[in-house]
Protein backbone atom coordinates (compact mmCIF):
# COMPACT_ATOMS: atom_id res chain seq x y z
CA UNK A 1 0.00 0.00 0.00
CA UNK A 2 1.36 3.49 -0.88
CA UNK A 3 1.50 6.16 1.82
CA UNK A 4 -1.76 8.19 0.22
CA UNK A 5 -3.62 4.96 0.81
CA UNK A 6 -1.83 4.03 3.98
CA UNK A 7 -2.52 7.64 5.34
CA UNK A 8 -6.46 7.62 4.14
CA UNK A 9 -6.84 4.74 6.42
CA UNK A 10 -5.22 6.15 9.30
CA UNK A 11 -7.62 9.16 8.71
CA UNK A 12 -10.56 6.92 8.65
CA UNK A 13 -9.80 5.48 11.97
CA UNK A 14 -8.50 8.50 13.72
CA UNK A 15 -5.21 8.43 13.87
CA UNK A 16 -4.23 12.03 12.70
CA UNK A 17 -4.10 15.39 14.66
CA UNK A 18 -7.32 16.84 13.71
CA UNK A 19 -10.66 17.37 15.18
CA UNK A 20 -12.21 14.56 13.04
CA UNK A 21 -12.53 12.15 16.24
CA UNK A 22 -14.72 14.94 18.03
CA UNK A 23 -16.86 15.78 15.40
CA UNK A 24 -17.76 11.59 15.05
CA UNK A 25 -18.47 11.01 18.98
CA UNK A 26 -22.32 10.34 19.50
CA UNK A 27 -24.48 12.52 21.54
CA UNK A 28 -25.17 11.49 25.49
CA UNK A 29 -27.67 12.22 27.98
CA UNK A 30 -25.87 13.63 31.21
CA UNK A 31 -26.94 13.15 34.89
CA UNK A 32 -24.40 14.16 37.43
CA UNK A 33 -24.82 13.84 41.60
CA UNK A 34 -25.87 16.82 43.35
CA UNK A 35 -22.80 17.79 43.78
CA UNK A 36 -19.84 18.18 41.96
CA UNK A 37 -16.49 19.82 41.97
CA UNK A 38 -16.00 22.42 39.80
CA UNK A 39 -12.27 22.41 39.82
CA UNK A 40 -11.62 18.95 40.73
CA UNK A 41 -7.97 16.76 41.17
CA UNK A 42 -8.04 14.13 39.08
CA UNK A 43 -10.55 12.92 36.54
CA UNK A 44 -11.69 9.04 36.58
CA UNK A 45 -12.81 8.40 33.22
CA UNK A 46 -15.04 5.09 33.03
CA UNK A 47 -16.08 3.20 29.62
CA UNK A 48 -18.47 0.67 30.18
CA UNK A 49 -20.43 -1.32 27.81
CA UNK A 50 -22.77 -4.25 30.02
CA UNK A 51 -20.36 -4.73 33.09
CA UNK A 52 -23.02 -4.86 35.35
CA UNK A 53 -21.96 -7.47 37.65
CA UNK A 54 -18.60 -5.66 37.74
CA UNK A 55 -19.63 -2.33 38.53
CA UNK A 56 -20.43 -2.10 42.69
CA UNK A 57 -16.87 -3.12 43.05
CA UNK A 58 -15.50 -0.55 40.90
CA UNK A 59 -17.63 2.33 41.95
CA UNK A 60 -16.76 1.56 45.87
CA UNK A 61 -13.19 1.84 45.46
CA UNK A 62 -13.89 5.27 43.64
CA UNK A 63 -16.20 6.59 46.23
CA UNK A 64 -14.07 5.17 49.03
CA UNK A 65 -10.61 7.14 47.68
CA UNK A 66 -8.66 8.91 50.92
CA UNK A 67 -8.27 11.52 48.59
CA UNK A 68 -11.73 12.58 49.19
CA UNK A 69 -14.80 13.14 46.70
CA UNK A 70 -14.55 16.63 46.41
CA UNK A 71 -11.38 16.21 44.96
CA UNK A 72 -12.08 13.84 42.03
CA UNK A 73 -14.38 14.07 39.15
CA UNK A 74 -15.72 10.63 38.11
CA UNK A 75 -16.96 10.18 34.56
CA UNK A 76 -19.02 7.06 34.25
CA UNK A 77 -19.68 7.08 30.32
CA UNK A 78 -21.88 4.40 29.16
CA UNK A 79 -21.48 3.09 25.31
CA UNK A 80 -25.55 2.11 25.62
CA UNK A 81 -25.45 -1.25 27.41
CA UNK A 82 -28.39 -3.50 27.69
CA UNK A 83 -27.94 -4.65 30.74
CA UNK A 84 -28.58 -2.68 34.01
CA UNK A 85 -25.80 -1.17 34.45
CA UNK A 86 -27.46 2.53 34.19
CA UNK A 87 -29.55 1.35 37.45
CA UNK A 88 -26.43 0.81 39.03
CA UNK A 89 -24.53 3.92 38.54
CA UNK A 90 -27.53 6.23 39.52
CA UNK A 91 -28.08 4.41 43.11
CA UNK A 92 -24.56 5.71 43.19
CA UNK A 93 -24.76 9.08 41.78
CA UNK A 94 -28.03 9.57 44.21
CA UNK A 95 -25.75 8.58 47.56
CA UNK A 96 -22.43 10.16 46.45
CA UNK A 97 -21.18 13.16 45.27
CA UNK A 98 -18.71 14.02 42.36
CA UNK A 99 -20.68 11.37 39.80
CA UNK A 100 -20.80 12.00 36.31
CA UNK A 101 -22.87 9.51 34.39
CA UNK A 102 -22.79 9.76 30.45
CA UNK A 103 -25.12 7.93 28.49
CA UNK A 104 -24.52 7.48 24.82
CA UNK A 105 -27.17 7.54 22.38
CA UNK A 106 -25.40 5.21 19.69
CA UNK A 107 -22.83 2.49 20.47
CA UNK A 108 -19.67 3.48 19.55
CA UNK A 109 -18.39 -0.98 19.27
CA UNK A 110 -15.47 -0.28 21.67
CA UNK A 111 -13.89 1.95 24.84
CA UNK A 112 -12.35 4.33 22.45
CA UNK A 113 -15.65 6.40 22.12
CA UNK A 114 -16.21 6.57 26.40
CA UNK A 115 -12.75 7.59 27.04
CA UNK A 116 -12.91 10.43 24.17
CA UNK A 117 -16.30 11.36 25.54
CA UNK A 118 -14.31 11.48 28.86
CA UNK A 119 -11.33 13.23 28.05
CA UNK A 120 -13.28 16.68 26.24
CA UNK A 121 -15.56 16.50 29.61
CA UNK A 122 -13.00 16.39 32.30
CA UNK A 123 -12.10 19.06 33.86
CA UNK A 124 -9.19 17.78 36.34
CA UNK A 125 -5.59 18.80 36.73
CA UNK A 126 -4.91 14.68 36.50
CA UNK A 127 -6.90 11.93 34.19
CA UNK A 128 -6.57 8.68 34.86
CA UNK A 129 -8.73 5.66 32.72
CA UNK A 130 -10.19 2.87 34.47
CA UNK A 131 -11.83 -0.27 33.19
CA UNK A 132 -15.50 -0.90 34.58
CA UNK A 133 -14.23 -4.23 35.49
CA UNK A 134 -11.45 -3.08 37.65
CA UNK A 135 -10.98 -1.11 40.68
CA UNK A 136 -8.49 0.82 42.39
CA UNK A 137 -6.47 0.71 45.71
CA UNK A 138 -7.80 2.86 48.57
CA UNK A 139 -4.73 5.01 48.50
CA UNK A 140 -4.52 4.78 44.85
CA UNK A 141 -5.19 8.06 43.16
CA UNK A 142 -3.44 10.02 46.50
CA UNK A 143 -0.55 7.99 45.69
CA UNK A 144 -0.20 8.93 42.18
CA UNK A 145 -1.26 12.54 42.07
CA UNK A 146 1.63 12.76 44.74
CA UNK A 147 4.42 11.87 43.20
CA UNK A 148 3.28 13.82 40.43
CA UNK A 149 2.74 17.07 42.26
CA UNK A 150 6.64 16.54 43.57
CA UNK A 151 7.94 15.00 40.33
CA UNK A 152 6.45 18.08 38.24
CA UNK A 153 6.17 14.88 35.77
CA UNK A 154 3.38 14.66 32.66
CA UNK A 155 2.99 11.15 33.11
CA UNK A 156 3.18 8.60 35.64
CA UNK A 157 3.27 4.89 36.42
CA UNK A 158 2.75 2.24 39.40
CA UNK A 159 2.11 -0.93 40.62
CA UNK A 160 -0.83 -3.33 39.58
CA UNK A 161 -1.96 -6.39 40.38
CA UNK A 162 -4.07 -9.15 38.21
CA UNK A 163 -6.84 -11.03 39.71
CA UNK A 164 -7.81 -14.43 38.43
CA UNK A 165 -10.38 -15.52 40.24
CA UNK A 166 -9.12 -13.95 43.80
CA UNK A 167 -5.95 -15.05 43.15
CA UNK A 168 -3.40 -12.02 43.12
CA UNK A 169 -0.06 -11.63 40.98
CA UNK A 170 2.19 -8.35 39.73
CA UNK A 171 1.40 -7.01 36.54
CA UNK A 172 3.92 -5.30 34.49
CA UNK A 173 6.46 -6.24 36.60
CA UNK A 174 9.17 -3.66 34.64
CA UNK A 175 6.91 -0.42 36.02
CA UNK A 176 8.13 -1.09 39.56
CA UNK A 177 11.24 -3.25 39.64
CA UNK A 178 13.82 -0.55 39.34
CA UNK A 179 11.91 1.33 42.63
CA UNK A 180 10.70 4.80 43.16
CA UNK A 181 12.23 7.34 39.61
CA UNK A 182 11.24 10.67 38.88
CA UNK A 183 12.24 12.55 35.65
CA UNK A 184 12.90 9.04 34.29
CA UNK A 185 14.13 9.75 30.38
CA UNK A 186 11.93 7.04 28.01
CA UNK A 187 14.72 5.99 25.96
CA UNK A 188 16.20 4.65 28.88
CA UNK A 189 13.79 2.25 29.64
CA UNK A 190 13.98 -1.58 29.27
CA UNK A 191 12.04 -3.28 26.51
CA UNK A 192 9.75 -5.26 29.58
CA UNK A 193 8.77 -1.70 30.37
CA UNK A 194 6.49 -1.61 26.98
CA UNK A 195 4.81 -5.14 27.93
CA UNK A 196 1.20 -3.66 28.63
CA UNK A 197 1.17 -0.13 28.64
CA UNK A 198 -2.67 -0.13 29.48
CA UNK A 199 -4.90 1.85 31.60
CA UNK A 200 -4.31 0.44 34.24
CA UNK A 201 -1.52 2.04 36.98
CA UNK A 202 -0.97 5.40 34.65
CA UNK A 203 -2.04 8.60 35.14
CA UNK A 204 -1.09 11.76 33.12
CA UNK A 205 -1.66 15.79 33.43
CA UNK A 206 -4.64 16.97 31.36
CA UNK A 207 -2.66 19.51 29.97
CA UNK A 208 -0.40 16.69 28.07
CA UNK A 209 -3.41 15.53 26.34
CA UNK A 210 -5.08 18.73 25.59
CA UNK A 211 -1.80 20.39 24.38
CA UNK A 212 -1.19 17.57 21.84
CA UNK A 213 -4.25 16.77 20.96
CA UNK A 214 -3.95 12.93 22.42
CA UNK A 215 -7.25 10.67 21.69
CA UNK A 216 -8.10 7.43 21.30
CA UNK A 217 -7.83 6.10 17.52
CA UNK A 218 -11.76 4.32 16.41
CA UNK A 219 -10.63 0.48 16.83
CA UNK A 220 -11.49 -1.96 19.09
CA UNK A 221 -7.61 -3.24 19.64
CA UNK A 222 -5.00 -1.12 20.59
CA UNK A 223 -6.51 2.47 20.79
CA UNK A 224 -4.95 1.79 24.61
CA UNK A 225 -1.54 1.18 24.12
CA UNK A 226 -1.71 3.92 20.99
CA UNK A 227 -2.70 6.70 23.43
CA UNK A 228 -0.67 5.94 26.05
CA UNK A 229 2.72 5.33 24.01
CA UNK A 230 1.82 8.67 22.19
CA UNK A 231 1.81 10.22 25.75
CA UNK A 232 5.04 8.95 26.51
CA UNK A 233 6.83 10.44 23.50
CA UNK A 234 5.33 14.05 24.09
CA UNK A 235 5.78 13.62 27.86
CA UNK A 236 9.36 12.91 27.37
CA UNK A 237 10.47 11.86 30.92
CA UNK A 238 8.05 9.93 33.68
CA UNK A 239 7.81 9.15 37.46
CA UNK A 240 7.21 5.89 38.72
CA UNK A 241 5.99 4.19 41.97
CA UNK A 242 6.58 0.87 43.47
CA UNK A 243 3.24 0.65 45.25
CA UNK A 244 0.35 -1.17 44.22
CA UNK A 245 -2.92 1.21 42.88
CA UNK A 246 -4.70 -0.59 40.05
CA UNK A 247 -6.90 -4.09 40.08
CA UNK A 248 -6.44 -5.57 36.99
CA UNK A 249 -9.16 -8.03 36.45
CA UNK A 250 -8.65 -10.79 34.29
CA UNK A 251 -11.68 -13.70 35.89
CA UNK A 252 -13.37 -14.46 32.84
CA UNK A 253 -10.25 -13.74 30.29
CA UNK A 254 -9.29 -17.47 29.22
CA UNK A 255 -10.95 -18.67 26.16
CA UNK A 256 -12.89 -15.49 25.55
CA UNK A 257 -9.49 -13.73 25.09
CA UNK A 258 -8.14 -16.16 22.94
CA UNK A 259 -10.71 -16.50 20.57
CA UNK A 260 -11.03 -12.48 20.29
CA UNK A 261 -7.62 -12.66 18.66
CA UNK A 262 -8.49 -12.80 14.96
CA UNK A 263 -7.89 -11.02 11.40
CA UNK A 264 -9.24 -7.75 12.79
CA UNK A 265 -6.93 -8.11 15.89
CA UNK A 266 -4.16 -8.42 13.71
CA UNK A 267 -4.16 -5.81 11.47
CA UNK A 268 -5.43 -2.94 14.13
CA UNK A 269 -2.34 -4.24 15.57
CA UNK A 270 -0.34 -3.89 12.55
CA UNK A 271 -1.87 -0.24 11.61
CA UNK A 272 -1.36 0.73 14.69
CA UNK A 273 2.51 -0.30 14.75
CA UNK A 274 2.40 1.19 11.32
CA UNK A 275 1.53 4.50 12.40
CA UNK A 276 3.94 4.96 15.31
CA UNK A 277 7.16 3.95 13.07
CA UNK A 278 5.88 6.64 10.50
CA UNK A 279 5.44 9.09 13.28
CA UNK A 280 8.23 8.78 15.58
CA UNK A 281 11.83 8.86 14.53
CA UNK A 282 14.04 6.22 15.36
CA UNK A 283 15.17 5.77 18.62
CA UNK A 284 15.91 3.93 21.44
CA UNK A 285 12.43 3.53 23.13
CA UNK A 286 10.60 2.80 19.20
CA UNK A 287 12.91 0.16 18.87
CA UNK A 288 11.93 -0.97 22.02
CA UNK A 289 8.24 -0.74 22.15
CA UNK A 290 7.95 -1.81 18.54
CA UNK A 291 10.29 -5.20 19.07
CA UNK A 292 7.80 -5.88 22.17
CA UNK A 293 5.20 -5.87 20.19
CA UNK A 294 6.29 -7.21 16.61
CA UNK A 295 7.12 -10.11 19.48
CA UNK A 296 3.27 -10.61 21.01
CA UNK A 297 2.19 -10.92 17.09
CA UNK A 298 4.66 -13.11 16.66
CA UNK A 299 3.98 -15.54 19.54
CA UNK A 300 -0.10 -14.95 18.74
CA UNK A 301 -0.17 -15.68 14.77
CA UNK A 302 3.39 -17.84 14.23
CA UNK A 303 3.43 -19.67 17.26
CA UNK A 304 -0.23 -20.49 18.50
CA UNK A 305 -3.00 -22.53 17.54
CA UNK A 306 -5.82 -21.71 19.89
CA UNK A 307 -6.73 -18.24 18.26
CA UNK A 308 -9.55 -17.47 16.81
CA UNK A 309 -7.84 -17.01 13.26
CA UNK A 310 -6.71 -20.64 12.65
CA UNK A 311 -4.00 -21.74 11.97
CA UNK A 312 -2.33 -21.93 8.22
CA UNK A 313 0.22 -21.25 5.96
CA UNK A 314 -2.43 -19.02 4.61
CA UNK A 315 -2.58 -16.95 7.89
CA UNK A 316 1.22 -16.87 8.22
CA UNK A 317 1.46 -15.29 4.39
CA UNK A 318 -1.25 -12.73 5.41
CA UNK A 319 0.88 -11.97 8.81
CA UNK A 320 3.87 -11.23 6.65
CA UNK A 321 2.08 -9.34 3.74
CA UNK A 322 0.60 -7.04 6.29
CA UNK A 323 3.79 -6.85 8.35
CA UNK A 324 5.14 -5.46 4.84
CA UNK A 325 2.05 -3.29 4.43
CA UNK A 326 1.86 -1.67 7.36
CA UNK A 327 5.52 -1.55 8.82
CA UNK A 328 7.64 -2.60 5.87
CA UNK A 329 11.46 -2.76 6.51
CA UNK A 330 12.79 -1.57 10.14
CA UNK A 331 15.99 0.28 10.79
CA UNK A 332 16.72 -2.30 13.69
CA UNK A 333 16.44 -6.11 14.29
CA UNK A 334 13.80 -6.67 16.58
CA UNK A 335 14.44 -9.98 17.56
CA UNK A 336 17.19 -8.96 19.85
CA UNK A 337 15.14 -7.58 22.51
CA UNK A 338 12.71 -11.38 21.93
CA UNK A 339 12.18 -13.65 25.07
CA UNK A 340 12.09 -16.90 23.53
CA UNK A 341 14.66 -18.99 20.87
CA UNK A 342 11.16 -20.24 19.48
CA UNK A 343 9.87 -16.51 18.52
CA UNK A 344 13.50 -15.78 17.06
CA UNK A 345 13.87 -18.77 15.10
CA UNK A 346 10.26 -17.96 13.54
CA UNK A 347 11.09 -14.34 12.91
CA UNK A 348 13.91 -15.58 10.67
CA UNK A 349 12.02 -18.04 8.59
CA UNK A 350 9.92 -15.19 8.22
CA UNK A 351 12.15 -12.50 6.99
CA UNK A 352 13.37 -14.98 4.43
CA UNK A 353 9.70 -15.69 3.50
CA UNK A 354 10.17 -19.32 4.47
CA UNK A 355 6.97 -19.92 5.32
CA UNK A 356 6.73 -23.80 5.16
CA UNK A 357 9.97 -23.61 7.39
CA UNK A 358 7.07 -22.27 9.61
CA UNK A 359 4.74 -24.64 9.49
CA UNK A 360 7.20 -27.01 10.09
CA UNK A 361 9.05 -25.24 13.12
CA UNK A 362 4.91 -24.68 14.15
CA UNK A 363 4.09 -28.36 14.03
CA UNK A 364 7.00 -30.01 15.93
CA UNK A 365 8.01 -27.00 18.27
CA UNK A 366 4.61 -27.90 19.59
CA UNK A 367 4.90 -31.22 20.16
CA UNK A 368 8.10 -30.76 22.15
CA UNK A 369 6.64 -28.41 24.00
CA UNK A 370 3.76 -30.56 25.05
CA UNK A 371 6.88 -32.80 25.93
CA UNK A 372 8.78 -30.64 28.59
CA UNK A 373 5.26 -29.53 29.98
CA UNK A 374 3.11 -32.96 30.41
CA UNK A 375 6.66 -35.45 30.58
CA UNK A 376 8.42 -33.32 31.87
CA UNK A 377 11.27 -34.19 28.67
CA UNK A 378 14.46 -32.26 28.57
CA UNK A 379 17.67 -32.12 27.08
CA UNK A 380 20.86 -30.74 28.55
CA UNK A 381 23.97 -29.57 27.00
CA UNK A 382 26.91 -27.55 28.06
CA UNK A 383 24.83 -26.49 31.25
CA UNK A 384 21.81 -25.51 29.39
CA UNK A 385 18.67 -26.83 28.74
CA UNK A 386 16.73 -27.13 25.59
CA UNK A 387 13.71 -28.67 24.41
CA UNK A 388 13.69 -32.33 23.79
CA UNK A 389 14.60 -33.01 20.36
CA UNK A 390 12.04 -35.01 18.65
CA UNK A 391 12.64 -34.34 15.21
CA UNK A 392 16.46 -33.17 14.19
CA UNK A 393 15.75 -31.54 11.05
CA UNK A 394 14.38 -28.53 13.45
CA UNK A 395 16.70 -26.33 15.02
CA UNK A 396 16.88 -26.75 19.03
CA UNK A 397 15.86 -24.38 21.16
CA UNK A 398 16.87 -23.49 24.69
CA UNK A 399 15.15 -23.45 27.82
CA UNK A 400 15.33 -19.51 28.93
CA UNK A 401 16.13 -20.83 32.56
CA UNK A 402 15.56 -24.13 34.67
CA UNK A 403 16.39 -23.74 38.54
CA UNK A 404 16.24 -26.84 40.68
CA UNK A 405 16.24 -26.72 44.34
CA UNK A 406 19.03 -29.05 45.46
CA UNK A 407 19.13 -29.29 49.19
CA UNK A 408 18.29 -26.61 52.84
CA UNK A 409 20.63 -26.77 55.39
CA UNK A 410 20.70 -23.96 58.06
CA UNK A 411 18.63 -21.54 56.47
CA UNK A 412 20.24 -22.13 53.63
CA UNK A 413 19.08 -23.20 50.21
CA UNK A 414 21.07 -24.60 47.67
CA UNK A 415 20.13 -24.41 43.75
CA UNK A 416 21.55 -25.49 40.13
CA UNK A 417 20.19 -22.61 37.79
CA UNK A 418 20.67 -23.50 34.29
CA UNK A 419 20.26 -20.30 31.74
CA UNK A 420 21.32 -17.84 29.66
CA UNK A 421 19.52 -14.94 31.30
CA UNK A 422 21.56 -12.66 33.72
CA UNK A 423 20.35 -12.82 37.77
CA UNK A 424 19.22 -9.95 38.75
CA UNK A 425 18.17 -10.54 42.32
CA UNK A 426 16.43 -13.38 44.27
CA UNK A 427 12.85 -12.19 45.77
CA UNK A 428 10.58 -13.78 48.60
CA UNK A 429 7.11 -12.87 47.63
CA UNK A 430 3.86 -13.12 49.95
CA UNK A 431 1.55 -15.29 47.70
CA UNK A 432 -1.61 -13.50 48.83
CA UNK A 433 -0.45 -10.29 48.19
CA UNK A 434 2.60 -9.85 45.64
CA UNK A 435 3.15 -6.75 46.84
CA UNK A 436 5.00 -8.07 49.92
CA UNK A 437 8.42 -8.50 48.34
CA UNK A 438 11.54 -8.95 49.94
CA UNK A 439 15.04 -9.29 48.08
CA UNK A 440 16.85 -12.17 49.34
CA UNK A 441 20.77 -12.42 49.94
CA UNK A 442 22.91 -15.38 48.02
CA UNK A 443 26.12 -15.93 46.49
CA UNK A 444 27.00 -17.50 43.36
CA UNK A 445 29.24 -20.77 43.98
CA UNK A 446 30.11 -21.79 40.47
CA UNK A 447 28.57 -21.17 37.27
CA UNK A 448 25.58 -23.38 37.77
CA UNK A 449 25.71 -23.46 41.56
CA UNK A 450 23.39 -20.48 44.02
CA UNK A 451 22.86 -20.66 47.48
CA UNK A 452 20.20 -18.31 49.28
CA UNK A 453 19.67 -17.11 53.09
CA UNK A 454 16.52 -17.95 53.78
CA UNK A 455 14.47 -15.85 56.71
CA UNK A 456 13.45 -17.71 59.53
CA UNK A 457 9.72 -17.07 58.94
CA UNK A 458 9.59 -18.38 55.27
CA UNK A 459 6.92 -20.93 55.10
CA UNK A 460 6.07 -22.55 51.51
CA UNK A 461 2.09 -21.73 52.41
CA UNK A 462 2.56 -18.04 52.83
CA UNK A 463 5.95 -17.17 50.70
CA UNK A 464 7.01 -17.93 47.40
CA UNK A 465 10.58 -17.74 46.18
CA UNK A 466 11.45 -16.02 42.27
CA UNK A 467 14.54 -15.49 40.00
CA UNK A 468 14.60 -12.29 38.53
CA UNK A 469 16.66 -11.87 35.36
CA UNK A 470 17.87 -8.81 33.80
CA UNK A 471 15.16 -9.35 31.32
CA UNK A 472 12.30 -8.42 34.49
CA UNK A 473 11.14 -12.44 33.43
CA UNK A 474 10.54 -14.32 36.90
CA UNK A 475 11.49 -18.11 37.00
CA UNK A 476 9.95 -20.32 39.47
CA UNK A 477 11.96 -22.96 41.06
CA UNK A 478 11.50 -26.62 40.58
CA UNK A 479 11.50 -29.18 43.84
CA UNK A 480 11.24 -26.08 46.43
CA UNK A 481 8.50 -26.78 47.43
CA UNK A 482 9.51 -30.39 48.65
CA UNK A 483 12.38 -29.61 50.20
CA UNK A 484 11.26 -26.74 52.39
CA UNK A 485 8.32 -28.81 53.51
CA UNK A 486 10.51 -31.19 54.31
CA UNK A 487 12.45 -28.46 56.39
CA UNK A 488 9.32 -27.55 57.59
CA UNK A 489 7.92 -31.07 58.67
CA UNK A 490 11.29 -31.51 60.37
CA UNK A 491 11.02 -27.97 62.65
CA UNK A 492 6.99 -29.43 63.58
Amino acid sequence: MNSNKLEEEFAHYNYLEDTKWQLELPTYKKTTSARVANRPKISVIIANYNNAPYLEKMLDSLVHQTIGLDALQLLFIDDKSTDNSAEIVEKYLQKYSSIEFYQLKENTGGAHGPRNVGILNARGEYLVFLDADDWYDENALQYMSETLDKSNDDMGFFGIAQSINGKLSLKSKAYIFDGNQTGRDIQELPTAFYEWLGPQGIMLRKDLVERNNLHFVNQRVADDVTFFYQALRTAKTISRGTELTTYLNRDADNISLSKSINRTFMISWFRSLGFINQKFPDDSSKEKFLSRRIEWLIYDFLLRRDIGYRFSKKRIIDFKESFDKYIGELAFDPSKHFRTGARIVVWQYLIADDYDAIVKFNHWHSVRHLAKRYLGLTQKKDNRYYFPTINPSVPKVAINMRAIAKDYVKNELFLEIYTHEKIKNFEMRNRKNPFERRQLTYQKQSECNYSLEIPEDFSVKNWEILIISSHYQEHRIEKLDKIMTKKEDKAS
